[in-house]
C-alpha cells in the first residue's frame, strides 16, 4: 500500500478538493475525521457532477444523478436554485458506503474487490476504521514483478522449512511466470493441504498446481 495519502476533512471546501485532485493527479480522495477515521470518499466524478450546479446553461428541471441519490426533497426548479443548492463541502459530496480492505488482507482479495466494484484503488483501514494507506492497481501489479527464483526460495524457506518442517529434498518445486507446481511426497495429508493454502497466499503467486502425495492419511485414525 501507499501511506502518503492525500485526504480532506469533512468541512473541506469544493475548491480545496478540486485543487487537491488536480495537484496530486488522483481520481479520488478519502474524507477523514480528526482521528483519521474513514468517513467517506470524494471522487473526480462527484466533483464533475457537482460542478453542473453552477452551469447556467443546464436545462431547467433536468434530472441530476447526484441530487436524486444524495438529497431528499424536491429538485431545484431553476438554474439559480440549482447553483445555490450545489454541495460545497466534502461532507456534502462524499460517498459514505466505501469498499475498504485491512492491512493483513491478501493481494488476491484486494484485486477481487477492485474488479467486483469497478474501482481503481481501495482505502486500507485498521480494525478501528482509521486510514493507514491506499492500495491501487499499480501497487498490486508491482507484487507480480517478483522473480520466479525469489518466489521459489520463499516457498522453500517459509512454507516447508519454517512452518511445515518438511525437508525440501523430498519435493520438486517449480515456479514459472508466477505459476507454482508442487510435486513430491509429504508425511501426512494435512501437510499437503496446508502447503497449497500457504503458497497460494504468497505475494506474487499467480496459481498453484498441486501434485503432492502423502505417506499417511490421518483421517483413517480419527475414529480409533
Amino acid at each position: 500500500m501507499t501511506t502518503d495519502v492525500a485526504a480532506v476533512a469533512p468541512d473541506a471546501r469544493f475548491e480545496e478538493i478540486v485543487d487537491l485532485l488536480r495537484g496530486r493527479r488522483t481520481r479520488a480522495v478519502p474524507v477523514l475525521d480528526a482521528d483519521r477515521h474513514l468517513l467517506g470518499v470524494v471522487s473526480e466524478a462527484d466533483v464533475l457532477e457537482t460542478a453542473e450546479y453552477s452551469d447556467p446553461d443546464r436545462p431547467v428541471g433536468q434530472a441530476h444523478h447526484l441530487w436524486s441519490v444524495r438529497r431528499d426533497g424536491p429538485r431545484p426548479s431553476t438554474s439559480a436554485e440549482a447553483a445555490a443548492a450545489r454541495p460545497t463541502t466534502a461532507r456534502d459530496l462524499m460517498t459514505t458506503e466505501v469498499v475498504a480492505v485491512r492491512p493483513q488482507d491478501g493481494i488476491a482479495a484486494a484485486a477481487r474487490s477492485m474488479r467486483a466494484h469497478h474501482l481503481g484503488w481501495l482505502p486500507v483501514v485498521d480494525p478501528d476504521d482509521r486510514l493507514v494507506g491506499v492500495v491501487g492497481r499499480s501497487d498490486l501489479l508491482r507484487v507480480f514483478e517478483r522473480s520466479d527464483e525469489d518466489l521459489r526460495r520463499e516457498i522453500i524457506e517459509e512454507v516447508f522449512l519454517r512452518v511445515l518442517l518438511v525437508d525440501p529434498a523430498r519435493l520438486d518445486i517449480v515456479v514459472q511466470n508466477g505459476i507454482v507446481t508442487l510435486s513430491g511426497t509429504v508425511p501426512i495429508r494435512a501437510d499437503a493441504l496446508v502447503a497449497v493454502a500457504l503458497v497460494e497466499r504468497l505475494e506474487g503467486v499467480v496459481a498453484v498446481q498441486d501434485r503432492l502425495h502423502y505417506e499417511l492419511d490421518e483421517r483413517r485414525y480419527d475414529n480409533l
